[in-house]
């Protein structure tokens, strides 16, 4: 985590909700793990905890730059934005 970069409005810790997964893998190119991150239909895939998923924009599953969406995790409900 310290190698991220956060801009300072998002610092850990001043935000109203912060969370944190890392996985180490091998064999997988950043494109490809970026694909599975943007596109929503593959969430439940890897992710046992997403649920309810809403997109704003319902022409795909994937999320673009602005867009708002909703989803659970642990039962606790999340509407965010793509920042």
């Amino acid at each position: 985590m310290h190698s991220i970069n956060w801009p300072t409005q998002y610092l850990p810790g001043t935000t109203d909700n912060f969370v944190a997964n890392e996985v180490i893998a091998s064999g997988i190119t950043l494109a490809a793990v970026w694909a599975n991150l943007v596109d929503t239909s593959k969430w439940e895939s890897y992710y046992d905890n997403a649920a309810n998923i809403e997109l704003a924009d319902t022409a795909d599953t994937k999320l673009h730059f602005a867009e708002h969406f909703h989803f659970d995790t642990f039962g606790f409900p999340i509407d965010a934005q793509v920042m």
